[in-house]
């Protein structure tokens, strides 16, 4: 049995309208607010994204080189963190497709909201070398504190010797790329905040936060998370944030985003339609 109202009654957000007039509203299909930014159509949508992954992946790579290139002895910090960033900016895009058409919202919501945070990442490793160090920093913090909830979760009062050679292997290869632990992580409400995107941060958190964890509205309500309404926000800003990170790499490092398109369609078609093998 479906948990989706009927048209006429009350809606389950509590607004006391319709659930037509409120959050079974259809969107107009498909709506195109960019050339490559794409909503209504959840095949196009889908597409979209994986087009944007590429393109994103392809600015990676052009990063990437472009530091290499000007580098003159050891490699500078924007290259051992922005190419990976925008890695996993593909990958959260990728995300959102995981399932195909039958993708949850729930997981839209966490490719969002990934999305959302490597921008403010980014945004603020690129405003300064000390931003950009401490967040490489960060990543051996991370992993300290990992290793520290595995202990406390295996219930033992001592650490197995294999335990402790893995965290000192960690340790030692962190101290030979000049990393300290120890620093407390910046989350993303500090990096909207840093950014002059706290208005924001505090906005979209509304929303995304009550899909990528198990809240109330998320169990009880399904029928009114499944609205288009919500979808379309995702989605729209999911490709928002994707293609103002393409911009903050050009605006950075004069890598065109429009290029990283077309070598971005181009490969989509590719994947498509592969050549024979000979």
């Amino acid at each position: 049995m479906s948990d989706k109202p009927k048209v006429n009654f009350p809606c389950p957000c509590g607004s006391g309208k319709k659930y037509k007039k409120c959050c079974g509203a259809p969107v107009p299909s498909p709506i195109t607010v960019d050339p490559k930014i794409v909503t209504g159509d959840r095949a196009a949508e889908l597409q979209a994204f994986q087009i944007l992954a590429l393109a994103i992946r392809e600015a990676a790579d052009r990063v990437g080189n472009k530091l290499s290139d000007e580098a003159t002895t050891e490699a500078p910090p924007l290259l051992l963190v922005v190419p990976a960033l925008l890695m996993a900016a593909s990958r959260a895009l990728l995300l959102a497709s995981v399932a195909g058409l039958d993708t949850p919202i729930e997981v839209l919501a966490l490719s969002a909201r990934n999305v959302f945070e490597l921008r403010l990442r980014l945004m603020h490793i690129l405003a300064s070398e000390a931003n950009c160090l401490s967040w490489r920093n960060e990543a051996l913090t991370d992993q300290m504190q990992v290793y520290e909830a595995i202990f406390s979760l295996g219930g033992t009062k001592k650490p197995l010797p294999e335990f402790l050679d893995e965290v000192e292997r960690a340790k030692r290869h962190g101290g030979a790329r000049g990393l300290t632990a120890g620093q407390r992580p910046l989350m993303a409400g500090d990096l909207a905040k840093a950014t002059g995107h706290k208005d924001e941060y505090d906005a979209f958190y509304r929303l995304y936060s009550k899909l990528v964890h198990p809240s109330s509205w998320l169990v009880n309500w399904p029928g009114a998370v499944s609205s288009e309404m919500y979808h379309y926000t995702l989605s729209l800003n999911a490709q928002i944030y994707g293609w103002n990170i393409l911009k903050a790499v050009n605006d950075k490092f004069g890598v065109s985003p429009n290029d990283c398109y077309q070598a971005a369609v181009a490969r989509f078609r590719d994947l498509r339609n592969p050549a024979p093998i000979q």
